[in-house]
């Protein structure tokens, strides 16, 4: 390859790499605006005044360009957790505050729990491989937390924490959008707010596997 053909193929990379980074930063802009669920690539296009076929030489649906933003969003959350692990004393308070965490994660950004929630309906389906990294540390850190709760014995041995991981994630996310529809109805007919229940729910969740 000659020193032209070099620069050329770099400058084209450097092309692709700062479009690719204006579409998930337009995206992620009108993700804070209209919410998840009336996202659209159109108002992305508005957004950036570009041609509707300029995203899609890059990204092949809205689900791929969706998980670009994702990607984001999983490493505030993976944030949350590790800095809810550092700032705790050692025992089941600690994994207490990591769960905690991802409550206080879905009230100070909204539209990015929303659209966690979103990609895990059974019809997503990316290749994005920056999303699958995320959605892997965040799932490796508790798994490891877990473990390490294990080792130093104030969780049971016998645990799976691969399948504590997913029993968690999976009832966490439920709790958190049931509080978040019911909470008017929850404060209005018992007095209850959403961030005691979470309490309620995180306390029966990591005391069972306490010992």
């Amino acid at each position: 390859m000659t020193n032209s053909q070099f620069m050329s193929s770099q400058e084209k990379n450097t092309k692709t790499l700062f479009r690719k980074e204006q579409i998930i930063n337009a995206s992620d802009a009108v993700l804070q605006d209209v919410g998840v669920n009336d996202f659209t690539i159109d108002k992305v296009v508005e957004y950036l005044d570009i041609a509707k076929g300029t995203v899609y030489k890059y990204f092949e649906s809205k689900d791929d360009v969706l998980a670009e933003v994702a990607t984001k969003a999983l490493n505030m959350l993976l944030n949350y957790f590790k800095m809810s692990e550092r700032n705790s004393p050692k025992g089941p308070e600690q994994t207490k505050a990591i769960i905690m965490s991802s409550y206080h994660y879905s009230i100070d950004y909204s539209k990015y729990f929303e659209l966690i929630v979103y990609l895990e309906r059974p019809e997503f389906k990316t290749n994005s491989e920056s999303h699958k990294k995320a959605s892997k540390a965040v799932s490796e850190f508790f798994i490891e937390h877990i473990e390490r709760q294990k080792s130093e014995g104030f969780f049971k041995k016998d645990l799976n924490a691969l399948l504590m991981n997913y029993i968690c994630w999976g009832t966490c996310m439920g709790v958190m959008q049931f509080l978040e529809s019911k909470r008017a109805f929850l404060a209005y007919e018992h007095n209850l707010s959403r961030e005691e229940l979470m309490h309620s729910y995180v306390d029966v969740f990591v005391d069972g596997m306490a010992i």
